[in-house]
């Protein structure tokens, strides 16, 4: 049995935070909406969350929290699911952007993969957060891929997670406006095979003098890219069509949406990807 969580705060003015949780025998061939669809905003955040590969539970739970928040405070509507069946071109037309929260794995059918690149082609925004970044899903979604535009490696280990520069790379780029030279940030820091393919904007890239990529404890040791922080992508946007994206390598965990620049970044891709137009498209 599905359930369904409706945390309703200002119900004719910002809609409802709708929370839909699949159980384990989901049926994402029956979806249906809450009764609070009628009242969402038009323009609403999609947040969708559904993992078959690792699944980093405290990351999704912090990205969650705060893109709710930011519902409540400008409110935007917004509705979070696990379930696929979401994915179809007549239940996205409710909304402007998808936020891809640390999704993994083999979770999408063909359908729902081509009704995700029709929505963000034809002028949708994309937000894809840490996870999404570890090839699992563009490992049977050759779009993504594309999108992604390089392939997860590994991240150092013992200690996992460190403090590091991030560098703005882009710093007339809007989405990392007022964030300055570089800001440091605890998190589990992605090593991937080389640059960002295709027509990319590379907004920030990590300083490896600040922590040590290495893991000796299983699988690749030395996780370098290069000694600039151009050599090691961390943050990109891309322009699909006419819709844009934004890839961010950071939020393993729940504290690292307590980074006041961390949230400025996720802020302002928001308000990037709503944008009609060229300006920040590579």
């Amino acid at each position: 049995m599905k359930k369904i969580v409706l945390l309703c705060t200002v119900l004719l003015t910002t809609g409802c935070l709708a929370v839909q949780a699949a159980d384990e025998t989901s049926d994402t061939t029956n979806f249906e909406w809450p009764r609070s669809y009628d009242y969402m905003p038009e323009g609403a955040t999609l947040v969708f969350s559904a993992t078959k590969d690792w699944r980093h539970d405290s990351g999704i739970a912090g990205a969650a929290a705060f893109w709710s928040r930011e519902s409540d405070e400008n409110g935007s509507g917004i509705f979070i699911t696990e379930n696929t069946g979401v994915f179809t071109e007549a239940n996205l037309e409710k909304f402007s952007v998808i936020v891809m929260n640390s999704a993994t794995g083999d979770i999408l059918t063909p359908d729902q993969q081509s009704a995700i690149e029709r929505f963000v082609e034809s002028g949708g925004g994309m937000i894809a957060q840490h996870a999404m970044g570890d090839s699992s899903l563009a490992a049977t979604w050759p779009w993504w891929e594309t999108q992604l535009g390089t392939e997860f490696v590994s991240h150092p280990a013992d200690p996992q997670f460190q403090i590091a520069d991030v560098v703005t790379l882009a710093p007339t780029h809007p989405v990392m406006d007022g964030i300055g030279a570089k800001f440091s940030h605890m998190d589990e820091w992605y090593t991937f095979t080389g640059p960002v393919a295709g027509d990319v904007v590379v907004l920030a890239g990590l300083d490896e003098s600040t922590y040590s990529p290495v893991n000796k404890v299983y699988g690749v040791e030395d996780l370098r890219m290069g000694p600039e922080p151009e050599d090691h992508p961390i943050i990109w946007a891309k322009c699909p069509g006419q819709g844009k994206m934004i890839y961010s390598a950071l939020g393993h965990k729940t504290d690292a949406y307590d980074n006041m620049a961390h949230q400025t970044v996720l802020r302002n891709a928001m308000a990037w990807v709503r944008t009609e137009g060229e300006a920040g498209c590579p």
